[in-house]
Protein backbone atom coordinates (compact mmCIF):
# COMPACT_ATOMS: atom_id res chain seq x y z
CA UNK A 1 0.00 0.00 0.00
CA UNK A 2 3.25 2.04 0.62
CA UNK A 3 4.31 1.57 -2.02
CA UNK A 4 1.22 2.33 -4.34
CA UNK A 5 0.32 5.65 -2.55
CA UNK A 6 3.68 6.57 -3.25
CA UNK A 7 3.75 6.00 -7.00
CA UNK A 8 0.38 7.75 -6.85
CA UNK A 9 2.38 10.96 -5.15
CA UNK A 10 4.35 11.03 -7.44
CA UNK A 11 2.52 10.44 -10.59
CA UNK A 12 0.33 13.23 -9.53
CA UNK A 13 3.17 15.49 -8.69
CA UNK A 14 4.53 14.43 -12.56
CA UNK A 15 0.95 15.49 -14.23
CA UNK A 16 0.89 18.51 -12.06
CA UNK A 17 4.50 19.50 -13.11
CA UNK A 18 3.54 19.27 -16.67
CA UNK A 19 0.67 20.82 -16.28
CA UNK A 20 2.42 23.89 -14.51
CA UNK A 21 5.36 23.52 -17.08
CA UNK A 22 2.73 24.03 -20.04
CA UNK A 23 0.73 26.79 -18.62
CA UNK A 24 4.29 28.85 -18.11
CA UNK A 25 5.18 28.12 -21.54
CA UNK A 26 1.98 29.44 -22.85
CA UNK A 27 1.91 32.48 -20.82
CA UNK A 28 5.27 33.12 -21.90
CA UNK A 29 4.65 32.57 -25.78
CA UNK A 30 1.54 34.67 -25.30
CA UNK A 31 3.47 37.91 -23.31
CA UNK A 32 6.29 37.39 -25.93
CA UNK A 33 3.58 37.65 -28.76
CA UNK A 34 2.20 40.66 -27.74
CA UNK A 35 5.53 42.17 -27.25
CA UNK A 36 6.01 41.47 -30.46
CA UNK A 37 2.47 43.24 -31.71
CA UNK A 38 3.39 46.17 -29.53
CA UNK A 39 7.36 46.73 -30.94
CA UNK A 40 5.26 45.99 -34.29
CA UNK A 41 2.57 48.70 -34.01
CA UNK A 42 6.02 51.59 -32.51
CA UNK A 43 7.18 50.71 -35.88
CA UNK A 44 10.51 48.69 -33.89
CA UNK A 45 10.69 45.83 -36.85
CA UNK A 46 14.40 44.63 -35.07
CA UNK A 47 12.54 44.06 -31.64
CA UNK A 48 9.46 42.79 -32.62
CA UNK A 49 11.36 40.08 -34.90
CA UNK A 50 13.52 39.08 -31.93
CA UNK A 51 10.26 38.53 -30.05
CA UNK A 52 8.34 36.57 -32.79
CA UNK A 53 11.91 34.28 -32.96
CA UNK A 54 11.69 34.26 -28.82
CA UNK A 55 7.82 33.34 -29.18
CA UNK A 56 8.34 30.41 -31.90
CA UNK A 57 11.53 29.01 -29.15
CA UNK A 58 8.82 28.30 -27.05
CA UNK A 59 6.00 27.08 -28.83
CA UNK A 60 5.10 25.71 -32.79
CA UNK A 61 3.29 29.30 -33.78
CA UNK A 62 -0.31 29.31 -35.54
CA UNK A 63 -0.30 30.52 -38.84
CA UNK A 64 -1.44 33.85 -37.96
CA UNK A 65 1.11 34.57 -36.32
CA UNK A 66 3.73 32.99 -38.93
CA UNK A 67 1.84 35.48 -41.12
CA UNK A 68 2.55 38.44 -38.79
CA UNK A 69 5.70 37.44 -38.52
CA UNK A 70 6.22 37.53 -42.24
CA UNK A 71 5.36 40.85 -42.51
CA UNK A 72 7.50 42.08 -39.73
CA UNK A 73 10.20 40.39 -41.56
CA UNK A 74 9.34 42.22 -45.09
CA UNK A 75 9.24 45.40 -43.31
CA UNK A 76 12.70 45.09 -42.21
CA UNK A 77 13.75 44.12 -45.59
CA UNK A 78 14.31 40.71 -44.66
CA UNK A 79 13.75 38.76 -47.81
CA UNK A 80 14.77 35.18 -46.91
CA UNK A 81 12.97 34.72 -43.32
CA UNK A 82 10.09 36.84 -44.73
CA UNK A 83 9.19 34.39 -47.86
CA UNK A 84 10.23 31.46 -45.38
CA UNK A 85 7.71 32.53 -42.70
CA UNK A 86 5.31 33.24 -45.46
CA UNK A 87 5.44 30.10 -46.81
CA UNK A 88 5.13 28.09 -43.32
CA UNK A 89 1.43 30.71 -42.70
CA UNK A 90 0.36 29.67 -46.51
CA UNK A 91 1.30 25.90 -45.17
CA UNK A 92 -0.17 25.46 -41.88
CA UNK A 93 -3.60 27.11 -42.86
CA UNK A 94 -3.01 30.57 -44.05
CA UNK A 95 -5.94 30.94 -46.64
CA UNK A 96 -7.14 34.65 -47.17
CA UNK A 97 -5.11 35.13 -50.76
CA UNK A 98 -6.73 37.91 -51.91
CA UNK A 99 -5.68 39.98 -48.23
CA UNK A 100 -2.56 38.63 -49.08
CA UNK A 101 -2.24 39.43 -53.01
CA UNK A 102 -2.83 43.64 -51.33
CA UNK A 103 -1.38 43.47 -48.03
CA UNK A 104 1.18 46.42 -48.16
CA UNK A 105 3.70 45.17 -45.13
CA UNK A 106 5.33 42.87 -48.70
CA UNK A 107 5.28 45.60 -50.69
CA UNK A 108 8.83 45.24 -50.33
CA UNK A 109 8.90 41.60 -51.50
CA UNK A 110 5.91 42.54 -54.38
CA UNK A 111 8.34 44.69 -56.08
CA UNK A 112 11.74 43.30 -55.35
CA UNK A 113 11.42 40.11 -55.72
CA UNK A 114 8.39 39.86 -58.52
CA UNK A 115 9.47 35.95 -59.49
CA UNK A 116 9.36 34.55 -55.91
CA UNK A 117 5.86 36.54 -54.94
CA UNK A 118 3.92 35.60 -58.01
CA UNK A 119 4.85 32.31 -57.10
CA UNK A 120 4.12 32.11 -53.36
CA UNK A 121 0.54 34.09 -54.32
CA UNK A 122 -0.08 31.46 -56.50
CA UNK A 123 0.74 29.21 -53.37
CA UNK A 124 -1.55 30.71 -51.70
CA UNK A 125 -4.81 30.68 -54.00
CA UNK A 126 -4.51 27.43 -54.95
CA UNK A 127 -4.18 26.50 -51.09
CA UNK A 128 -7.40 28.71 -50.51
CA UNK A 129 -9.29 26.84 -53.05
CA UNK A 130 -8.47 23.73 -51.59
CA UNK A 131 -9.73 25.21 -48.45
CA UNK A 132 -13.13 26.28 -50.07
CA UNK A 133 -13.93 22.83 -50.82
CA UNK A 134 -14.79 21.96 -47.46
CA UNK A 135 -17.42 24.95 -46.72
CA UNK A 136 -20.73 24.90 -47.46
CA UNK A 137 -20.69 28.63 -48.70
CA UNK A 138 -17.59 29.66 -50.08
CA UNK A 139 -19.20 32.26 -52.46
CA UNK A 140 -20.61 33.75 -49.12
CA UNK A 141 -17.28 33.61 -47.54
CA UNK A 142 -15.30 35.51 -50.79
CA UNK A 143 -18.20 38.34 -50.12
CA UNK A 144 -17.51 38.86 -46.74
CA UNK A 145 -13.41 38.96 -47.28
CA UNK A 146 -14.14 41.08 -50.69
CA UNK A 147 -16.21 43.70 -48.43
CA UNK A 148 -13.81 44.21 -45.50
CA UNK A 149 -10.47 43.83 -47.83
CA UNK A 150 -12.18 46.39 -49.93
CA UNK A 151 -12.90 48.68 -46.70
CA UNK A 152 -9.24 47.89 -45.67
CA UNK A 153 -8.16 49.71 -48.77
CA UNK A 154 -9.77 52.75 -48.24
CA UNK A 155 -8.62 53.11 -44.82
CA UNK A 156 -4.98 52.63 -45.76
CA UNK A 157 -5.39 54.89 -48.35
CA UNK A 158 -6.80 57.36 -46.14
CA UNK A 159 -3.74 56.67 -43.62
CA UNK A 160 -1.43 57.26 -46.53
CA UNK A 161 -3.22 60.85 -47.65
CA UNK A 162 -1.87 63.90 -47.59
CA UNK A 163 -4.29 66.42 -49.77
CA UNK A 164 -7.00 67.96 -48.22
CA UNK A 165 -9.49 67.48 -50.83
CA UNK A 166 -7.93 63.47 -51.04
CA UNK A 167 -9.03 62.75 -47.29
CA UNK A 168 -12.09 64.35 -47.96
CA UNK A 169 -13.45 62.31 -50.19
CA UNK A 170 -11.47 59.13 -48.90
CA UNK A 171 -13.51 60.15 -45.52
CA UNK A 172 -16.93 60.02 -47.59
CA UNK A 173 -15.90 56.85 -49.61
CA UNK A 174 -15.40 55.40 -45.87
CA UNK A 175 -18.55 56.43 -44.69
CA UNK A 176 -20.52 54.68 -47.58
CA UNK A 177 -18.80 52.05 -47.47
CA UNK A 178 -19.00 51.58 -43.59
CA UNK A 179 -22.95 52.06 -44.51
CA UNK A 180 -22.83 49.73 -47.68
CA UNK A 181 -21.10 47.02 -44.91
CA UNK A 182 -23.54 47.14 -42.28
CA UNK A 183 -26.13 47.14 -44.66
CA UNK A 184 -24.82 43.84 -46.41
CA UNK A 185 -23.88 42.50 -42.94
CA UNK A 186 -27.69 42.65 -41.89
CA UNK A 187 -29.16 40.77 -44.84
CA UNK A 188 -26.14 37.92 -44.57
CA UNK A 189 -27.27 37.47 -40.61
CA UNK A 190 -30.98 38.12 -41.60
CA UNK A 191 -30.55 34.94 -44.12
CA UNK A 192 -28.09 32.28 -42.25
CA UNK A 193 -28.06 33.61 -38.90
CA UNK A 194 -24.42 33.88 -37.93
CA UNK A 195 -22.87 32.08 -40.59
CA UNK A 196 -21.15 28.73 -39.01
CA UNK A 197 -17.21 28.06 -39.22
CA UNK A 198 -18.01 25.26 -41.61
CA UNK A 199 -19.90 27.20 -43.64
CA UNK A 200 -17.52 30.19 -44.33
CA UNK A 201 -14.57 29.40 -42.63
CA UNK A 202 -12.61 30.63 -39.52
CA UNK A 203 -11.61 33.75 -41.84
CA UNK A 204 -14.48 34.63 -43.52
CA UNK A 205 -16.55 34.27 -39.74
CA UNK A 206 -13.90 36.74 -38.34
CA UNK A 207 -14.27 39.29 -41.62
CA UNK A 208 -18.37 39.47 -40.83
CA UNK A 209 -17.51 39.97 -37.08
CA UNK A 210 -14.78 43.11 -38.07
CA UNK A 211 -18.04 44.39 -39.79
CA UNK A 212 -20.20 44.13 -37.09
CA UNK A 213 -17.88 45.04 -34.19
CA UNK A 214 -17.01 48.36 -35.83
CA UNK A 215 -20.97 49.25 -36.35
CA UNK A 216 -20.86 51.58 -33.57
CA UNK A 217 -23.69 53.73 -35.16
CA UNK A 218 -26.19 50.95 -35.14
CA UNK A 219 -25.84 49.32 -31.22
CA UNK A 220 -29.55 47.29 -32.85
CA UNK A 221 -28.22 46.06 -35.37
CA UNK A 222 -24.53 44.42 -32.79
CA UNK A 223 -27.35 43.29 -30.64
CA UNK A 224 -28.87 41.69 -33.12
CA UNK A 225 -26.02 39.93 -34.07
CA UNK A 226 -24.55 38.78 -30.64
CA UNK A 227 -28.23 37.12 -30.21
CA UNK A 228 -27.28 35.22 -33.74
CA UNK A 229 -23.53 34.29 -32.01
CA UNK A 230 -25.42 33.11 -28.59
CA UNK A 231 -27.57 30.57 -30.74
CA UNK A 232 -23.89 28.80 -31.93
CA UNK A 233 -22.67 28.67 -27.96
CA UNK A 234 -22.86 25.29 -27.87
CA UNK A 235 -21.15 23.87 -31.05
CA UNK A 236 -17.42 24.56 -32.54
CA UNK A 237 -18.92 26.53 -34.28
CA UNK A 238 -18.14 30.09 -33.65
CA UNK A 239 -15.08 32.05 -32.25
CA UNK A 240 -15.78 32.74 -28.66
CA UNK A 241 -13.53 35.61 -28.74
CA UNK A 242 -15.07 37.13 -31.11
CA UNK A 243 -18.68 36.88 -28.96
CA UNK A 244 -16.61 38.42 -26.18
CA UNK A 245 -15.38 41.51 -27.97
CA UNK A 246 -18.92 42.42 -29.06
CA UNK A 247 -20.50 41.85 -25.87
CA UNK A 248 -17.90 44.08 -24.58
CA UNK A 249 -17.67 46.60 -27.31
CA UNK A 250 -21.86 46.53 -27.04
CA UNK A 251 -21.59 47.07 -23.11
CA UNK A 252 -19.80 50.08 -23.52
CA UNK A 253 -21.86 51.41 -26.45
CA UNK A 254 -24.77 51.33 -23.74
CA UNK A 255 -22.62 52.68 -21.20
CA UNK A 256 -22.22 49.45 -19.34
CA UNK A 257 -19.35 47.99 -17.42
CA UNK A 258 -18.15 45.27 -19.99
CA UNK A 259 -17.14 41.45 -18.61
CA UNK A 260 -14.16 40.51 -20.57
CA UNK A 261 -12.11 43.20 -20.37
CA UNK A 262 -11.44 43.70 -24.16
CA UNK A 263 -11.96 46.93 -24.62
CA UNK A 264 -9.61 49.98 -23.89
CA UNK A 265 -9.38 53.42 -22.89
CA UNK A 266 -7.41 55.43 -25.83
CA UNK A 267 -5.67 59.05 -24.83
CA UNK A 268 -5.46 61.90 -27.84
CA UNK A 269 -2.20 60.87 -28.95
CA UNK A 270 -3.35 57.52 -30.03
CA UNK A 271 -2.55 55.28 -27.17
CA UNK A 272 -4.04 53.23 -24.97
CA UNK A 273 -4.17 53.94 -21.44
CA UNK A 274 -6.11 51.16 -19.65
CA UNK A 275 -9.09 48.99 -19.94
CA UNK A 276 -12.32 50.83 -19.84
CA UNK A 277 -13.93 49.45 -16.72
CA UNK A 278 -14.92 46.18 -15.63
CA UNK A 279 -18.09 44.60 -13.83
CA UNK A 280 -16.72 42.64 -10.85
CA UNK A 281 -12.88 42.78 -12.16
CA UNK A 282 -11.67 40.51 -9.87
CA UNK A 283 -13.37 38.04 -12.02
CA UNK A 284 -12.42 38.95 -15.48
CA UNK A 285 -9.40 36.72 -16.08
CA UNK A 286 -11.67 33.88 -14.95
CA UNK A 287 -14.33 34.53 -17.71
CA UNK A 288 -11.41 35.49 -20.13
CA UNK A 289 -10.06 31.60 -19.41
CA UNK A 290 -13.51 30.26 -19.65
CA UNK A 291 -13.78 31.19 -23.30
CA UNK A 292 -9.62 30.93 -23.87
CA UNK A 293 -8.47 34.24 -23.75
CA UNK A 294 -5.18 35.58 -22.35
CA UNK A 295 -5.35 37.06 -19.21
CA UNK A 296 -5.59 40.77 -18.60
CA UNK A 297 -2.00 41.02 -17.65
CA UNK A 298 -0.30 39.78 -21.19
CA UNK A 299 -3.51 40.91 -23.10
CA UNK A 300 -2.42 44.90 -21.95
CA UNK A 301 0.80 44.27 -23.39
CA UNK A 302 -0.20 44.12 -26.71
CA UNK A 303 -1.14 47.76 -26.34
CA UNK A 304 1.98 48.81 -24.25
CA UNK A 305 0.30 49.49 -20.74
CA UNK A 306 0.82 47.26 -17.54
CA UNK A 307 -1.87 45.79 -15.40
CA UNK A 308 -2.50 44.60 -11.95
CA UNK A 309 -5.43 41.74 -11.16
CA UNK A 310 -7.70 43.68 -8.51
CA UNK A 311 -8.41 41.48 -5.74
CA UNK A 312 -12.53 41.05 -4.84
CA UNK A 313 -12.39 43.90 -2.18
CA UNK A 314 -10.62 46.09 -4.61
CA UNK A 315 -13.22 45.40 -7.28
CA UNK A 316 -15.79 45.60 -4.74
CA UNK A 317 -14.71 49.13 -4.03
CA UNK A 318 -14.15 50.13 -7.44
CA UNK A 319 -17.67 49.18 -8.44
CA UNK A 320 -19.18 50.94 -5.20
CA UNK A 321 -17.20 54.29 -5.78
CA UNK A 322 -18.54 54.34 -9.37
CA UNK A 323 -22.25 54.11 -7.74
CA UNK A 324 -21.08 56.88 -5.13
CA UNK A 325 -19.67 58.96 -7.13
CA UNK A 326 -22.79 58.94 -9.86
CA UNK A 327 -25.47 59.84 -6.93
CA UNK A 328 -23.43 62.63 -5.59
CA UNK A 329 -23.38 64.01 -9.67
CA UNK A 330 -27.38 63.27 -9.79
CA UNK A 331 -28.31 64.33 -6.28
CA UNK A 332 -26.42 67.68 -7.27
CA UNK A 333 -27.97 67.68 -10.40
CA UNK A 334 -31.54 67.60 -8.98
CA UNK A 335 -30.04 70.76 -6.48
CA UNK A 336 -29.11 72.89 -9.73
CA UNK A 337 -32.64 72.07 -10.76
CA UNK A 338 -34.68 73.64 -8.03
CA UNK A 339 -32.33 76.44 -8.27
CA UNK A 340 -33.15 76.69 -11.90
CA UNK A 341 -29.62 76.21 -12.24
CA UNK A 342 -29.96 74.70 -16.07
CA UNK A 343 -26.33 75.01 -17.10
CA UNK A 344 -25.21 73.14 -14.25
CA UNK A 345 -28.14 70.47 -14.31
CA UNK A 346 -26.83 69.61 -17.83
CA UNK A 347 -22.59 69.72 -16.53
CA UNK A 348 -23.55 67.43 -13.65
CA UNK A 349 -25.55 64.88 -15.39
CA UNK A 350 -23.24 64.98 -18.72
CA UNK A 351 -20.62 64.24 -15.87
CA UNK A 352 -22.68 61.31 -14.44
CA UNK A 353 -23.62 59.45 -17.70
CA UNK A 354 -19.69 59.11 -18.51
CA UNK A 355 -19.43 56.84 -15.21
CA UNK A 356 -19.66 53.27 -17.28
CA UNK A 357 -22.46 51.16 -15.14
CA UNK A 358 -22.97 54.30 -13.08
CA UNK A 359 -27.00 55.39 -14.17
CA UNK A 360 -28.88 52.79 -13.88
CA UNK A 361 -32.67 52.69 -15.82
CA UNK A 362 -34.48 54.58 -13.26
CA UNK A 363 -31.93 57.54 -12.85
CA UNK A 364 -31.67 57.80 -16.68
CA UNK A 365 -35.78 58.26 -17.26
CA UNK A 366 -35.37 60.43 -14.11
CA UNK A 367 -32.98 62.58 -16.30
CA UNK A 368 -34.78 62.29 -19.26
CA UNK A 369 -38.08 63.68 -17.41
CA UNK A 370 -35.90 66.48 -15.73
CA UNK A 371 -34.54 67.88 -19.37
CA UNK A 372 -38.08 67.76 -20.59
CA UNK A 373 -39.31 69.65 -17.90
CA UNK A 374 -37.00 72.27 -18.41
CA UNK A 375 -37.75 72.03 -22.26
CA UNK A 376 -41.03 72.61 -21.50
CA UNK A 377 -40.41 75.79 -18.82
CA UNK A 378 -37.43 77.49 -21.17
CA UNK A 379 -38.21 76.05 -24.74
CA UNK A 380 -34.82 75.80 -25.78
CA UNK A 381 -34.12 73.15 -27.87
CA UNK A 382 -30.89 71.62 -26.42
CA UNK A 383 -33.19 70.54 -23.77
CA UNK A 384 -35.50 68.54 -25.63
CA UNK A 385 -32.38 66.85 -27.50
CA UNK A 386 -30.76 66.05 -24.09
CA UNK A 387 -34.17 64.40 -22.70
CA UNK A 388 -34.49 62.25 -25.93
CA UNK A 389 -31.02 61.44 -25.94
CA UNK A 390 -31.38 59.15 -22.32
CA UNK A 391 -34.63 57.80 -23.86
CA UNK A 392 -32.97 56.63 -26.53
CA UNK A 393 -30.29 55.20 -24.52
CA UNK A 394 -32.86 53.21 -22.94
CA UNK A 395 -34.67 52.39 -25.78
CA UNK A 396 -31.21 50.47 -26.99
CA UNK A 397 -30.65 48.83 -24.02
CA UNK A 398 -34.26 47.31 -24.20
CA UNK A 399 -35.33 48.69 -20.93
CA UNK A 400 -37.60 51.71 -21.59
CA UNK A 401 -40.73 51.60 -19.56
CA UNK A 402 -43.26 52.43 -22.49
CA UNK A 403 -46.24 52.58 -21.04
CA UNK A 404 -44.84 54.80 -18.23
CA UNK A 405 -43.66 57.20 -21.03
CA UNK A 406 -46.84 57.09 -23.06
CA UNK A 407 -48.96 58.61 -20.34
CA UNK A 408 -46.20 60.86 -19.17
CA UNK A 409 -47.72 64.71 -20.12
CA UNK A 410 -44.06 65.71 -19.22
CA UNK A 411 -43.27 64.58 -23.22
CA UNK A 412 -46.65 65.90 -24.38
CA UNK A 413 -44.26 68.13 -26.48
CA UNK A 414 -42.53 65.75 -27.91
CA UNK A 415 -45.02 63.37 -29.81
CA UNK A 416 -44.42 65.20 -33.16
CA UNK A 417 -40.37 65.35 -32.72
CA UNK A 418 -38.81 63.04 -35.39
CA UNK A 419 -36.81 61.26 -32.90
CA UNK A 420 -39.09 60.96 -30.55
CA UNK A 421 -41.57 58.98 -33.44
CA UNK A 422 -38.58 56.71 -34.54
CA UNK A 423 -38.13 55.54 -31.05
CA UNK A 424 -42.20 54.91 -30.34
CA UNK A 425 -42.49 53.36 -33.28
CA UNK A 426 -40.72 49.97 -32.04
CA UNK A 427 -43.43 49.25 -29.29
Amino acid sequence: MGRLLKHYVQTITLVFFFITQVTAQNDNYDSLIAQAGLFHLQKDYKNAIASFEKAFATKTPDALNLYKAAGVYSLDNNQKKAFEYLNLAIDNGWTEADWLAFDPYFDYLRQSFPEEWQKTENKAYNKELEYQKNLKFPELRKQINLMTLNDQKLRYKRAQAKNADEIRELDQAINSSDSKNIEDSKAIIAKYGWPKISEIGKDGQNNLWLAVQHADQDVAFQRQALAAMEKLFKTNEISLEHYAFLYDRIQCNLNYKQLYGTQVVWTQNGQASGFRPILKEDKADERRNKIGLQPLSVYSKTYGFTYTSKTKEEAKQNDKADLEYTKKLIDSAKIAYHEKQFQKVYDYYNTASTVMGGMNEAENYEAATLFASIFNTTGEEQYRSISLDFLSLLHLRGTLPFKKLKHDQTFVKFHQEDRWVAIIKNY
